[in-house]
């Protein structure tokens, strides 16, 4: 058996042109925690000071998919090869409200615009499939790629918090950005809704 036929083939939940969206998968606890400890995605997060561990990776896993959670997490692929790219979720979810708070993480072929494409698809789920109405993020005032790549994604600057986060001994803002279901018009997922029925055919 080559090494290729013990590699499991992920499920893609939802495909765009370049990334696919999948379930967390628990033999990439390993790859999630090798992310998690890149000092770009610890400072990206606002938890440089923090010593990602094997225990709290598998606890951040078995709790992120307990049947009873109503976050939802995606690995990210690379169409190109289906290899694991991040992860991405919707968390603090209000289904009356129709709200959430989203989060990304690209730890590998970062700068090719793989992070943009999964922002959109996310967004696709949650206005498309879970018919919520406003998703919230936060990131920092430092961190201008990521703020262009959730533009272009959607999100739009909402407000600040000036001098709310401290990275590496400096002080900066927390920019807060939002995406409507409203303005959201590039669905993959709303192309493969089943056709209406006409009148008087069932």
């Amino acid at each position: 058996m080559t090494h290729e036929e013990l590699q499991p083939q992920p499920f893609i939940l939802v495909q765009g042109q370049r990334v696919g969206l999948g379930a967390l998968r628990r033999d990439l606890i390993p790859t999630y925690l090798k992310w998690r400890s890149d000092p770009e995605v610890l400072r990206g997060t606002g938890e440089a000071s923090q010593v990602p561990t094997d225990e709290a990776m598998q606890a951040w896993y078995e709790q992120a998919t307990s049947p009873g959670n109503r976050d939802v997490h995606f690995t990210i692929y690379d169409l190109d090869d289906l290899a694991p790219v991040g992860t991405a979720l919707l968390v603090r979810v209000n289904q009356h409200a129709g709200t959430a708070e989203f989060g990304l993480t690209i730890g590998e072929r970062r700068n090719q615009g793989l992070g943009t494409e999964a922002t959109k698809l996310v967004l696709d789920w949650a206005f498309t499939v879970m018919g919520l109405h406003n998703i919230l993020l936060v990131t920092f005032s430092w961190n201008l790629p990521a703020i262009r790549a959730y533009s272009k994604a959607g999100f739009r600057e909402i407000g600040r918090r000036r001098g709310a986060v401290v990275t590496y001994g400096q002080r900066y803002d927390q920019v807060l950005m939002d995406a409507v279901a409203d303005e959201f018009t590039d669905s993959v997922l709303a192309k493969q809704a089943p056709p209406r029925a006409t009148p008087g055919h069932p």
